[in-house]
């Protein structure tokens, strides 16, 4: 069994036992419903037995949390890797669409990674990538980066609202690309 398969074999064990635990109702069977009041004196314990109650639930307390951070770590790389395994899936497909989303020609796209969308794309050799403009604002599709400048590998000029730019990758490699009116729009292509 690969590393997901374990993953998701783990999130669902620690759902069903909980699910089990609480009888399907999302409340613990063993807890009762009503608590009844009584006036009998509650008996003291030995001061022995109060460090070993309190050591118990200290270190009860410790393996839920444990069991907690590690059912939530494995979420979340179940969620990882099922992205991953989408957008391989994905990146077969002999073209892909990425949208210039609106709102992109005001700083703050960045800050989320969606100034396009998808902000990495996957594809083969021989695949081609369709650029929409669902801006307002032209935007162009400039190989390279703000820091270098375009590298001239593909440029799509100014791309008006509602307008597509395409580009075909035939040769295997990572291909950076930003918009060269806001410096702040950038993403990247990788060809396998």
């Amino acid at each position: 069994m690969d590393r997901a398969g374990i993953i998701v074999s783990l999130v669902v064990v620690a759902m069903a036992l909980g699910f089990l635990a609480t009888g399907g109702t999302g409340v613990p069977a063993d807890i009762p419903v009503t608590l009844e009041r009584t006036t009998e004196p509650i008996k003291e314990v030995s001061k022995e037995t109060s460090e070993k109650i309190q050591e118990l639930s200290k270190s009860g307390t410790e393996a839920i949390e444990k069991v907690t951070d590690k059912t939530k770590q494995a979420a979340k790389e179940v969620k990882e890797i099922g992205e991953e395994v989408k957008e391989y899936t994905t990146s077969k497909l002999p073209s892909r669409l990425v949208s210039i989303p609106a709102g992109t020609s005001v700083p703050g796209c960045e800050d989320v990674d969606k100034c396009y969308d998808p902000s990495t794309v996957i594809i083969f050799k021989g695949g081609e990538i369709i650029w929409r403009n669902d801006d307002s604002s032209a935007h162009t599709v400039s190989s390279g980066n703000i820091v270098n400048g375009p590298d001239n590998l593909f440029d799509s000029g100014l791309i008006l609202s509602d307008e597509t730019f395409s580009h075909k990758f035939e040769k295997v490699g990572k291909y950076d690309y930003f918009c060269m009116i806001h410096p702040w729009a950038k993403a990247s292509v990788i060809v396998k």
